[in-house]
C-alpha cells in the first residue's frame, strides 16, 4: 500500500479559531450579499493585477465601488485586470518599495477621485528556499524591504491624504505564526508587518485597521501565485478574501479591527463572541507559549 499524501488542511484546521472553516465564500461574505454594497467609497489596491487583488477589484466594482485605483509594476496586467471592472478605475503603475511611487499614486488618485476612503495592500514579495548564511544580507532582506516599508509607506501615505481616517486592510499570511525550512525572509517580514498594523490601530484610533490571512489561495484564470510546496494545500478561492474586504466596511466588523485573522474563521462565530473577543485580545500576537505573571509560569513538575 502505498504512503498516504499530505492532509490537505494541515494548513488550515490546526489554526482555526472558530468551529466553523471556510474555503469559499458564503453569505455573510459574498460579494452579492446587498448588505456589502459599498456605493461612495474610494478602494486603492496594490497588487491589483494579482490573484487576490484582482478578485478584490472585481468584488468592490460588484458592490458598486465610486471609484477604484489598481497598483503595480506592471501597466499591461494591470490594465487587462482593469478592463472587466464596471466602476470608474485609474491605473497606477508602481513600486510599493518606493516611497516616492506611493506619493504619485495617492496624488493621481486624489486628483482623479478626489478622496480615498479604504486602502486595501496585498502586494507582496516571497522568496523561497533563502537560507540564513547563505542568502547575502541584501538578498535575505528583500522581502522585509518591499512588505515592511511597503506597508508602513502605504498607511504613511493613506493618513496624509485622508487625515488619519477611513479603512486600512493589510493582506497578511500565516507564514507570520510559521517556522519553514527556507522560507525565514518571507515569515519574519509577514510577523513584522503584523505589530506596525497594531501600533496604527492604537495610535490613530479614527483609523480602521486589519490584517488578514487569505488562506492557501487556489490560482484561478490565469492569476495568482503558485508555489509547488502548498499546491496540495491551495484550495481557498480568491473571492473569500474579495468578501472579506466588503464585510470589513461593516460597522459591526469593528470587533475585529487591530486584529489578525484568517479568511477561513466564521465572521458570524467571530462577532457572536465579540466580547471575549475583545477582552481576551484574541486576535493579537502573543508574546511567548508559557502563561507569564508575577508568579511565575505554572510548571507542571514541580
Amino acid at each position: 500500500m502505498g504512503s498516504q499524501g499530505p492532509d490537505p488542511d494541515m494548513f488550515t484546521k490546526p489554526f482555526q479559531l472558530t468551529k466553523t472553516m471556510h474555503c469559499d465564500v458564503y453569505p455573510s461574505v459574498n460579494p452579492k450579499n446587498p448588505e456589502l454594497r459599498v456605493e461612495g467609497k474610494l478602494v486603492l489596491i496594490t497588487g491589483g493585477a494579482g490573484g487576490i487583488g484582482c478578485a478584490i477589484a472585481k468584488a468592490w466594482s460588484a458592490a458598486g465601488a465610486a471609484g477604484i485605483t489598481l497598483v503595480g509594476r506592471n501597466t499591461a496586467t494591470l490594465e487587462k485586470a482593469a478592463h472587466s471592472l464596471q466602476s470608474p478605475h485609474l491605473v497606477c503603475r508602481g513600486d510599493v518599495a518606493k516611497e516616492e511611487d506611493d506619493k504619485v499614486t495617492f496624488d493621481r488618485t486624489v486628483a482623479e477621485f478626489g478622496h480615498v476612503d479604504v486602502v486595501i495592500s496585498t502586494a507582496a514579495n516571497m522568496t523561497m528556499d533563502t537560507m540564513i548564511g547563505d542568502a547575502t544580507p541584501t538578498a535575505w532582506f528583500s522581502d522585509l524591504e518591499t512588505n515592511l516599508k511597503r506597508m508602513y509607506s502605504l498607511a504613511y501615505h493613506f493618513m496624509r491624504t485622508n487625515g488619519s481616517k477611513g479603512t486600512f486592510i493589510n493582506i497578511s499570511s500565516l507564514a507570520a505564526a510559521l517556522s519553514i525550512f527556507g522560507n525565514s525572509t518571507y515569515a519574519v517580514s509577514k510577523l513584522a508587518g503584523l505589530k506596525p498594523a497594531e501600533a496604527l490601530h492604537l495610535e490613530h484610533p479614527n483609523l480602521r485597521v486589519f490584517s488578514i490571512h487569505p488562506g492557501i489561495v487556489e490560482p484561478q484564470g490565469g492569476r495568482g501565485a503558485v508555489t509547488d510546496a502548498f499546491v496540495p494545500f491551495a484550495k481557498d478561492k480568491q473571492a473569500l478574501s474579495a468578501g472579506t474586504s466588503l464585510y470589513l466596511q461593516k460597522p459591526e466588523a469593528d470587533v475585529l479591527r487591530g486584529g489578525f485573522f484568517s479568511v477561513n474563521w466564521s465572521v458570524d462565530e467571530m462577532l457572536g463572541h465579540g466580547e471575549e473577543l475583545k477582552n481576551g485580545e484574541l486576535l493579537k500576537l502573543g508574546f511567548v507559549k508559557g502563561q507569564l505573571g508575577a508568579d511565575g509560569y505554572l510548571w507542571k513538575k514541580v
